[in-house]
């Protein structure tokens, strides 16, 4: 029998690998929660954002709340058909609340905001303040 030096620096690494092949097991089945996709643009007069949000079929599922600077949105994606748990071969889909907030680009007024729900794709229509419609920035000449 020969004598070994114990080298505990080994033995760490070995033991960070074993944790690392433990977590690439199981990272797949621990899902962050999704957030839905949102496009923000302005005209001149208005900000519009636009969030796709697939699964959700009715306006009362969504909640949407703008102050002056930000749109929040909340909501909950349910699944479409009742499947029991075990019934499922693989899952995809997030299914559970959701929360985003969106800071905006200049001041609107929040009471005047609009909103439509179609195709699963909520369109937000907010009217900017008359001072946030002045164009805020200039091209300097350079000599």
């Amino acid at each position: 029998m020969s004598i070994r030096r114990w080298d505990p620096i080994s033995e760490l690494s070995t033991l960070r690998d074993q944790m690392n092949r433990m977590w690439d097991a199981v990272r797949p089945v621990i899902r962050e929660p999704e957030e839905p996709r949102i496009d923000v643009h302005q005209t001149q007069d208005e900000v519009i954002a636009i969030a796709e949000l697939p699964g959700i079929e009715s306006k009362d599922d969504i909640e949407v709340e703008v102050t002056k600077e930000a749109i929040s949105l909340r909501g909950e994606f349910r699944r479409l058909q009742d499947i029991r748990d075990e019934d499922y071969i693989h899952s995809e889909r997030y299914i559970g609340s959701f929360a985003r907030t969106i800071p905006l680009p200049v001041e609107v007024k929040p009471e005047e905001a609009q909103g439509s729900f179609t195709n699963g794709l909520l369109e937000i229509r907010i009217p900017k303040t008359e001072a946030s419609k002045q164009k805020r920035s200039y091209r300097v000449p350079i000599s």
